[in-house]
């Protein structure tokens, strides 16, 4: 490494960038006015350029001989480099071009057991048809997960974005709307002469929660009516919710594509207390904003779009 003592170092965040196309000019064309038509300046300015190119490398570059100029060699041996130069900084401003048949790609997608259940078959189908290196790690919602998204470590979740502030550096994509409604085993008394405000109230009830934690909306608005509700089992797991109700008197307030996909013969639905009831929610993709621009991630968004939409 003894060369290194006697190299000139260039200051690069002082060197504009945009002279690598004139450099590139005047080494092909070895001429100042063919440079300059080459690079679609004028000549005062391809020769401004150069001056500033001699003060920068710390040699001419190109000197006069006889009639007409030619490289040093320092010009010589910047040919090659310089094109490649110009080649990699080209490639780093072209759009991304997104090939699914080639792609390599992993995606972290954070949804759901009964999202799972509904989109990701058709999804996922789709995906290994179109892009088989593709690899997928499908998780469920967490609070863990929820974190890892606003971090950027996850490629795409779902969940609720308006029911709450949106969080930093997140983006959303509306997919579906979705109501609350009351699941609970058939049979049970409340069912007899409709679920009251008060009644509602009085009854046991279970909480879906991924953190295990909380209350929602509902507990607002008991709240506001003087009232509260007992909460006797809190559940993380979506999926496990039907087997649960089915065997208790408890009841459980949850969405209303969830309960149908947990529904069994045992099980009955029914509408929140008119008390209770709140607009349809949105049901939307989220990713951190990261992953916004990027080719691969918006290909997948789009298949997920796409399905949703088929789906209503």
């Amino acid at each position: 490494m003894f060369y290194i003592l006697y190299m000139h170092e260039v200051d690069i965040p002082n060197v504009d960038l945009n002279l690598l196309k004139a450099l590139d000019a005047l080494l092909e064309t070895e001429s100042v006015s063919k440079a300059a038509d080459l690079a679609n300046l004028s000549q005062p300015a391809m020769s401004r350029a150069l001056n500033r190119l001699q003060q920068a490398i710390k040699d001419p570059l190109l000197v006069r001989s006889g009639r007409g100029m030619v490289l040093t060699p320092r010009g010589e041996a910047l040919r090659t480099p310089v094109r490649d130069a110009l080649a990699r900084v080209s490639h780093v401003f072209k759009p991304q071009v997104f090939d699914p048949s080639k792609a390599q790609d992993r995606f972290r997608i954070m949804v759901p057991d009964y999202l799972a259940q509904m989109i990701m078959p058709v999804v996922l189908g789709q995906v290994f048809n179109l892009a088989p290196q593709v690899q997928i790690d499908m998780e469920n919602l967490s609070a863990s997960g929820i974190s890892e998204m606003c971090d950027g470590k996850i490629s795409l979740g779902f969940g609720v974005v308006n029911d709450g502030p949106i969080l930093n550096n997140v983006a959303a994509q509306a997919l579906f709307e979705d109501r609350q409604v009351c699941l609970m085993r058939k049979g049970h008394p409340l069912l007899d002469s409709g679920i009251s405000l008060e009644g509602y109230a009085s009854a046991s009830h279970a909480l879906l929660s991924i953190t295990g934690k909380g209350g929602g909306r509902v507990d607002d608005v008991l709240r506001e009516q003087g009232l509260t509700r007992t909460i006797a089992l809190r559940i993380t797991q979506f999926m496990t919710i039907g087997a649960v109700i089915a065997s208790t008197d408890l009841i459980i307030t949850v969405p209303e594509l969830l309960a149908r996909q947990v529904m069994t013969d045992e099980l009955q639905l029914a509408p929140l207390p008119e008390e209770l009831q709140t607009p349809p929610f949105t049901i939307s993709q989220i990713w951190h904003e990261r992953f916004t621009e990027d080719a691969a991630h918006q290909w997948l968004r789009r298949l997920i779009k796409s399905a949703c939409q088929k789906m209503q």
